[in-house]
């Protein structure tokens, strides 16, 4: 199993689900079969009897991977309330992954020849494996799904063509708000929460204090301490402030550079348990 593949099929959680018309094009729903990505992500049809256009180079990106993060008191509400509130966050959130991932389809283009000149066109379709996973790398609750879209798109003639991810790159705080908006909509239609006003984008729901859903960002943290690290590197190197560009590459560079790998996964009732003891010697009792 590729490295790529392996972390979204070995990380101890749900399987994941299809999406995408591309995907109905190759007979694919319901729950990911793990060969059948690792396929998909090497260009290759599911039942591994032909490549998906020209093979790839060592170099060609082989996916892309879309994260959909609910709110850290939205994740809290999930860890700790009980079972049927629990699956309605789920659903929430899953119906909102859902949402923004048939825009992000309608959106996505491939690049070909048309009269001489080289266009950019819509596709017909993506193939996505959606996963969800609830905990962090560092073990705290953490609703999120990766969409990871297969490389490989439908072009509108039907043949199999690399996406054109420039669109999608640059729609990032599109795809960020819009699901956002769309878990608000549907946790509010599902539980009748309410929420804290949004700041760019992203709102907390209310009720739930900020020095609560900060105890439960221990990622976060060793982000925003990385990012700062480098901001101060940059200013003392270069005698200026960074521009939102170079802001935005530092912000991925902390990311990445603070990532450790996940650790063995742990039983959710155990997880869950370990959550609501930590709330009570926060003097928050969970309810």
């Amino acid at each position: 199993m590729s490295e790529v593949g392996a972390y979204y099929l070995e990380a101890g959680e749900p399987p994941g689900v299809w999406f995408g018309a591309a995907a109905d094009r190759l007979g694919v729903s319901g729950e990911v079969d793990p060969e059948v990505f690792v396929r998909l992500l090497d260009g290759v049809d599911p039942t591994g009897s032909f490549l998906l256009g020209r093979r790839f180079g060592e170099r060609s990106a082989r996916g892309f991977d879309v994260t959909f993060s609910a709110p850290k008191s939205v994740s809290l509400l999930a860890a700790v309330a009980d079972e049927s509130a629990r699956a309605e966050v789920w659903a929430a959130h899953d119906a909102a992954v859902v949402a923004v991932l048939g825009w992000v389809q309608r959106n996505v283009q491939t690049r070909f020849p048309v009269h001489g000149e080289v266009c950019s066109v819509d596709v017909a379709g993506i193939a996505a494996g959606v996963f969800r996973q609830h905990v962090s790398r560092e073990l705290d609750p953490q609703l999120h799904s990766h969409a990871v879209i297969a490389a490989r798109v439908l072009a509108p003639d039907g043949r199999w063509l690399s996406m054109d991810a420039r669109n999608l790159m640059g729609s990032q705080h599109t795809v960020t708000g819009l699901y956002q908006a769309a878990l608000r909509a549907e946790l509010t239609r599902r539980l009748g929460v309410a929420w804290l006003n949004p700041e760019r984008g992203l709102a907390d729901l209310a009720g739930v204090d900020r020095w609560v859903v900060e105890a439960f960002s221990t990622r976060s943290v060793q982000v925003s301490g990385r990012l700062d690290a480098k901001l101060n590197r940059f200013r003392d190197g270069l005698d200026r402030e960074p521009t939102m560009r170079e802001r935005r590459r530092l912000s991925r560079e902390a990311v990445l550079d603070s990532r450790r790998s996940k650790s063995a996964a742990e039983p959710a009732a155990t997880l869950r348990a370990g959550w609501r003891a930590r709330l009570d010697r926060l003097g928050v009792p969970a309810r």
